[in-house]
């Protein structure tokens, strides 16, 4: 079946949205994305962050510092109470804490809807990926955003004229439950309904059976930041799933030998978070299914999370 979503030759105009903290493949997302861009295939034009933890920002910050990238813009959700305290900051207040970076406790970092607005902006029309790899309030508040001082668009007519794809790390399929769309149900159904670009979901069982992190224990040096967060994370562990790391990768490679992908159109209970799916040849969302065997992929994405600056 064809894609929805397959990257040009140019390297993609990307934007990632992450609730970095509560758990460590954020930050693995992080170093995949860093490693791709590297390489030339992903443009961060900019990191959000979507929970009212004030140390998601300054985490963010603080591992792009350690890359070399001290000029990405960082936003973060502005509203309090939202997984907020101890269980949504395993490890993302010790590394906003223990490395530079401009937003240390995130009083600082501009509020994600205007800075996603002005990037979105300053883009050409239709070139912009963003990949959401935690629940999708910032997404939302994007689109219900109204006109403003940076664009006399609305946040859905805004995002209509610049974006291309969505990436989504949410759902599972072809139906069931998952946290990220669980722990803000409205913020899920809400987008997927009315995101106006197509949308790929790389759901809960993609990433479940890609096992890695015991290279990046191991072999990275250790004050490598990202190193830092899954051992704060696993303690006697060493792998995790690696739910997140593949909505970077596809949003860089698209679906390429790595997965095959199932067309059709998603529904999202505005109460539960449980997701069911309709498969249609012609639909605006796809889902992506097992095609390269979980090892390898974990092996691929453990070389490029142990890529160094």
């Amino acid at each position: 079946m064809e894609p929805l979503y397959k990257p040009g030759p140019e390297p993609v105009s990307f934007i990632l949205d992450t609730d970095i903290g509560p758990d460590c493949d954020d930050a693995g997302a992080v170093a995949v994305l860093h490693a791709l861009q590297r390489k030339g295939q992903l443009k961060t034009l900019g990191m959000m962050h979507c929970t009212s933890s004030p140390w998601g920002a300054g985490c963010l910050d603080a591992i792009n510092s350690f890359y070399g990238e001290v000029a990405i813009p960082v936003g973060t959700l502005k509203i309090r109470g939202f997984l907020e305290g101890e269980p949504y900051a395993k490890y993302n207040r010790e590394i906003a804490g223990s490395y530079q970076n401009r937003y240390p406790d995130g009083d600082a970092a501009p509020d994600a809807t205007p800075l996603y607005r002005k990037l979105l902006a300053d883009s050409p029309d239709g070139s912009v990926v963003i990949a959401a790899i935690g629940p999708l309030i910032n997404l939302m508040h994007l689109l219900l955003s109204k006109a403003d001082d940076i664009s006399p668009l609305s946040g859905t007519e805004l995002v209509a004229h610049k974006a291309k794809h969505l990436v989504v790390m949410g759902g599972a399929f072809p139906e069931g439950k998952e946290w990220n769309f669980e722990m803000h149900p409205e913020a899920a159904a809400y987008v997927c309904e009315h995101w106006p670009t197509s949308i790929t979901f790389t759901g809960y069982e993609i990433g479940a059976a890609i096992l890695t992190g015991s290279r990046l224990l191991s072999e990275a040096p250790a004050d490598h930041p990202v190193r830092r967060s899954y051992a704060s994370y696993l303690g006697e562990e060493q792998t995790r799933p690696s739910w997140d790391l593949t909505a970077v990768l596809y949003a860089a490679q698209g679906a390429s030998d790595y997965w095959d992908i199932v067309r059709g159109r998603i529904r999202v209970d505005c109460a539960s978070g449980a997701n069911q799916w309709e498969t249609d040849p012609q639909g605006p969302h796809a889902y992506l299914t097992k095609r390269m065997a979980p090892e390898a992929l974990a092996a691929l994405l453990d070389e490029l999370m142990l890529q160094m600056p």
